[in-house]
């Protein structure tokens, strides 16, 4: 399996010809963040696999965290305990935002 990361990324570009460089950020420019090229799945599909803290949580939802402790509090977010940390599975998370979605 092959891993693609931020960091194998940015090496890859960096040792890019300048004109190839060049290509690669006016295609980005043009079409690379129009919304409709990208569905919710395709975005959110491959977030990583570990356990999002309240914080994390709180980002990808885009609430405050008081409302992920108050979700978490009348069980409306399910949620578990590692050691004294409340966690949340990706997936639970992924199910959660996708229902909340307009």
């Amino acid at each position: 399996m092959h891993t693609i990361t931020a960091e194998k990324v940015y090496r890859e570009i960096s040792e890019m010809p300048i004109k190839e460089r060049e290509k690669l950020f006016t295609a980005i420019a043009r079409q690379g963040f129009e919304k409709e090229l990208y569905t919710y799945d395709k975005v959110f599909d491959d977030i990583r696999r570990e356990p999002f803290t309240i914080k994390e949580a709180a980002e990808y939802l885009e609430v405050a965290e008081i409302t992920i402790r108050r979700w978490v509090k009348t069980e409306t977010l399910k949620s578990r305990k590692i050691g004294k940390n409340i966690v949340f599975d990706v997936d639970d998370l992924k199910a959660f935002k996708k229902q909340k979605r307009p």
